[in-house]
Order: C-alpha cells, then sequence, then structure tokens
C-alpha cells in the first residue's frame, strides 16, 4: 500500500486504532487538552470524528462494532485494516524531511512509539542524518546575500542547534524508558 498523504491529525487518530479498535470518544479523549497526546497536540473532537470519516472513506479504518455511550447514543467502534497497520508503521519509522516538522510530526511519532512501547533509538538515529543534511544545505547558503537572507539563514541554523538538543534529550531520556517531549 502507497503511503496514503494524510493531515496530521488523521495519521494520529489512524495510529491510535492500529493499536486497538476504538470509538472517537475514546481518541478524543488522548488528544484533548492536558490530555497524553493532546498535551503536546490538540485535536478537537470535531476534528476526530472527521478525521475518523476521512479514514473510513479511504479505506483505512472499517467499523467493527457498537458500544453504548454512557449519556447518548451508541459509539461505532473502528478498527485500522491490516495494511493501514503497516502503513502506520512504516511512518512511524520515518524521519521529518522539513525542519519545520521537527516540532508536530516528529514529537507525535515519538509519542505513539512510546504508546506503543517501542523504542524510538532508530528513528532518532535516522532523524540526525537529516537533520545533518538539513544543516549541510543551510551552511552552503548561510553567508550569500544580504542581511535579512544571512539573518534568516543563522536563524534556521539555530532551529537545527534546537533540533539536535531535542534528539539528545530523546536519546538520554529514551535509554531510562521515557521520552520527553515538552
Amino acid at each position: 500500500m502507497k503511503e496514503p498523504d494524510l493531515p496530521l491529525a488523521e495519521w494520529i487518530v489512524l495510529a491510535i486504532m492500529a493499536e486497538r479498535p476504538s470509538h472517537g470518544f475514546a481518541i478524543a479523549a488522548l488528544t484533548a487538552e492536558g490530555a497524553e497526546i493532546g498535551e503536546f497536540w490538540y485535536i478537537s473532537r470535531p476534528m476526530v470524528y472527521r478525521s475518523i470519516t476521512r479514514l473510513a472513506e479511504r479505506g483505512l479504518i472499517l467499523p467493527v462494532g457498537a458500544e453504548e455511550g454512557n449519556r447518548g447514543p451508541q459509539r461505532m467502534i473502528y478498527a485500522a485494516t491490516r495494511s493501514a497497520k503497516t502503513t502506520v508503521s512504516r511512518w512511524l519509522s520515518e524521519p521529518v524531511t522539513r525542519l519545520f516538522d521537527v516540532r508536530a510530526d516528529l514529537t507525535c511519532k515519538l509519542l505513539l512509539l512510546r504508546r506503543r512501547d517501542t523504542s524510538p533509538a532508530r528513528l532518532v538515529e535516522r532523524q540526525r542524518v537529516v537533520i545533518d543534511e538539513i544543516e549541510e544545505s543551510l551552511r552552503a547558503k548561510e553567508d550569500a546575500g544580504d542581511y535579512l537572507t544571512r539573518a534568516i539563514y543563522a536563524w534556521r541554523l539555530e532551529h537545527v542547534r534546537a533540533a539536535r538538543q531535542f534528539l539528545d534529550a530523546v536519546d538520554v531520556d529514551s535509554t531510562r524508558g521515557a521520552v520527553k517531549t515538552g
């Protein structure tokens, strides 16, 4: 299966459903402000349900049952397809290719790996290679252009430094069994 082009919210919902069948209310509880995932990447309840609809339309999740709600209608339970589970595992192992995506995409991947009780070491190692490539590209341009161009490249190089510090913290903490992301 070719990796689908999904927004981050849909990747998160799909990854949670790849862990075990679930319903939107349970996923929304995980992504609510201050919750396990929502503390770092908040996804509103309407966005969770919209993501479920889109994932179902794409055939990545399927309804597998229903559960009675405490105060409301039945909750439809969905499960990720076998190929979607494989796709999620592959996505979780791929480093981000843009420096901008370290804050959101990489952090979420690390959170989701922790939920799976999977070491982030391989992802961190691969991410370091990408960060090195980004730095090399920026260093080649940092002295070119006018004052503003140089300032922008200096700013981006600071982001490279911050990304490395983040990866160092993940490496140190993952050897102790916990991924620090905030």
